[in-house]
């Protein structure tokens, strides 16, 4: 064979290596495969892939075909990657999205299973995530604020939750066809409002951030509990729907 057919057969070779690596890298690369998903959430311009790892999980394994004689399993793999993104408002922040929960979820639903998520689901899965951080941030800064200073304020953890289990991949697919599921858009009244699923809001002290607080402080925040229901029934009328727990002793729930 002449040099010229044997230097194009290795060209050739080469660019279908490097074509499957690409796609290949593609594929498992979620801000590149779904720039389009993260720029209508984050906003276009508005983000940026700052670092990415790889990780072993501790939740499922994979089959090891290493050895031809007998097989054995290891730990699975999944990938992280930081976002950096500027909250509604103006702040510059960090999120790490992964597709560990969409791993786990495989390892459990074959492939025409109805629980299995797809990629684009378990993304959303993140995101929404995400939006539960950022809708309870608001939460705290402008409604427990009106009873709490930010010394007191600061012990609680403010969330989205929602009852009735993990709810359906399709779900998915419906939340992120909502106009206002974007990082600049969404609030605890997005959520609450919602016909999607049972949404509530989580208020949780955390007992070491308490002991910190002067005594006097401490009394106030552990006294607050009635001020606290209704502040968010005045914020939420009656879409306010929240689980309080200050410690023991000092809980509170509301169903709509």
């Amino acid at each position: 064979m002449k040099a010229w057919k044997k230097g194009l057969l290795i060209l050739a070779a080469a660019a279908l290596a490097a074509g499957v690596f690409l796609v290949r890298y593609w594929f498992v690369s979620w801000p590149l495969r779904f720039q389009g998903e993260l720029d209508r959430f984050f906003g276009e311009g508005a983000w940026q892939c700052v670092s990415q790892e790889t990780k072993e999980s501790r939740m499922y394994s994979v089959i090891d075909r290493s050895y031809s004689s007998y097989t054995t399993t290891r730990p699975g793999e999944f990938r992280e990657w930081n976002i950096a993104f500027q909250t509604s408002r103006g702040e510059e922040a960090i999120w790490t999205i992964s597709d560990h929960t969409m791993r786990i979820n495989h390892s459990k639903h074959f492939l025409l299973s109805r629980e299995r998520y797809s990629a684009r689901q378990a993304l959303t899965l993140e995101l929404m995530q995400l939006s539960f951080a950022l809708a309870g941030e608001e939460v705290g800064q402008q409604v427990l604020s009106r009873v709490l200073p930010e010394e007191e304020l600061s012990c609680l953890d403010v969330d989205i939750s929602y009852n009735g289990g993990n709810p359906p991949p399709d779900f998915y697919d419906d939340l992120a066809g909502e106009e206002w599921f974007t990082a600049q858009k969404v609030s605890a009244a997005c959520y609450l409002e919602s016909d999607l699923y049972d949404f509530y809001i989580t208020v949780r002290a955390h007992d070491y951030r308490v002991e910190k607080l002067e005594e006097d402080q401490r009394q106030h925040l552990l006294g607050s509990l009635e001020e606290l229901c209704r502040a968010l029934e005045e914020e939420y009328g009656d879409n306010a729907k929240y689980e309080i727990y200050l410690g023991e002793g000092l809980e509170a729930e509301k169903e709509a």
